[in-house]
């Protein structure tokens, strides 16, 4: 009976200092959505100033001011001005170092994107 309970309490030792030594994902950054990003409708490259949409269909570039970044350990928000000057802000998440996904929302549509 002592040697199981020796077990047991050395099992649970065990188990608490794995879960303290367990830490939570480190947010996301700047690194994670810089650059330029692909999809079906055309082109979004991001830099710290500025957010380039280039449209497929018709090449069309436009530029639009960034105002902040948000990193969350598993999405990035962007916040930017629209073409109408309004404070507007699209979430991405789902980061694989290879693609992201656009959450839908007010502003746009689930999109997936690939680094291009």
């Amino acid at each position: 009976m002592v040697t199981l309970r020796k077990a047991i309490l050395v099992g649970s030792a065990v188990a608490l200092l794995g879960a303290l030594n367990c830490t939570a994902a480190a947010a996301l950054g700047f690194e994670d959505i810089a650059g330029k990003w692909c999809t079906s409708g055309g082109s979004e490259q991001f830099d710290r100033e500025n957010l380039i949409a280039v449209v497929a269909s018709t090449g069309e570039r436009r530029v639009f001011p960034i105002l902040d970044y948000e990193y969350q350990p598993d999405s990035i928000r962007v916040t930017w001005r629209n073409a109408k000057g309004e404070r507007v802000h699209t979430d991405f998440a789902e980061f694989n170092g290879a693609g992201m996904v656009q959450i839908e929302n007010e502003v746009g549509p689930r999109r997936e994107f690939r680094r291009c």
